[in-house]
């Protein structure tokens, strides 16, 4: 499973105003499965996305990386955890977990606010530490099939099921800031769910070389889902 990064996302802000050229692989012929219905899609994503990573992503962090003051580092990378609170609330309404809802629903407003776009954790010295728990595993807890395989532009692989829950948690995420501040609002969605989704590309499975890298990531996102949820 490709996991959520927890720091250097700044590598990505850039590519809101970046161009990319498309990525060279090996020919294969693509072929429409029942478990795979939109690779044709998929294959265009899987490259758009590797042309971002190898030729945005990875030189910026390379070129900046070792410059940026690790306050920086620590203050994007908690802007992003941020983000991804509203996993946790989608995660505790499918487990039907109350604590879970209102510890990360907690967490999300008084970072987003009084911890500037959730760039300072002030939630956790407050009693409100950070829920964990796996989307996949509570999407299946809760009798949601996971749906067609979908690589998503600047994320990356999931399913066509838990895509659309999360783009409705963010979607909700950024109404909410809107009440604050449609700066904010509009930095957040840019800079923080688009920019820390894509350099999140960075850290796929190894491709070997010669392989068809759409293939071992697919393998690896339905292995991921088989553990969680059993055979698809």
């Amino acid at each position: 499973m490709i996991q959520p990064i927890r720091a250097a996302a700044f590598a990505a802000v850039l590519l809101v105003s970046a161009t990319a050229g498309h990525a060279e692989g090996p020919a294969v012929a693509i072929v429409a499965t029942p478990s795979d219905p939109l690779q044709s899609f998929n294959r265009v994503m899987y490259d758009f996305n590797k042309a971002v990573v190898d030729h945005v992503i990875d030189p910026t962090v390379d070129t900046v990386g070792p410059y940026t003051p690790a306050p920086v580092v620590t203050g994007l990378g908690n802007a992003y955890n941020n983000l991804t609170e509203i996993e946790y609330v989608l995660n505790g309404a499918l487990r039907r977990d109350a604590s879970m809802i209102l510890t990360s629903a907690g967490r999300f407003v008084l970072n987003s606010t009084v911890g500037i776009a959730g760039l300072f954790d002030v939630a956790t010295p407050l009693g409100l530490p950070r829920q964990q728990g796996d989307f996949g595993a509570a999407m299946c807890a809760a009798g949601v099939p996971a749906g067609p395989y979908v690589v998503l532009p600047l994320v990356g692989p999931a399913n066509v099921n838990s895509a659309g829950l999360l783009a409705g948690g963010v979607a909700v995420e950024v109404y909410l800031l809107s009440f604050i501040s449609t700066t904010l609002a509009f930095a957040d969605f840019v800079f923080i769910d688009v920019g820390g989704s894509a350099a999140a590309l960075r850290y796929a499975t190894d491709i070997p070389p010669g392989a068809d890298g759409y293939s071992v990531q697919r393998g690896e996102y339905e292995g991921y889902i088989k553990t969680a949820c059993g055979p698809v």
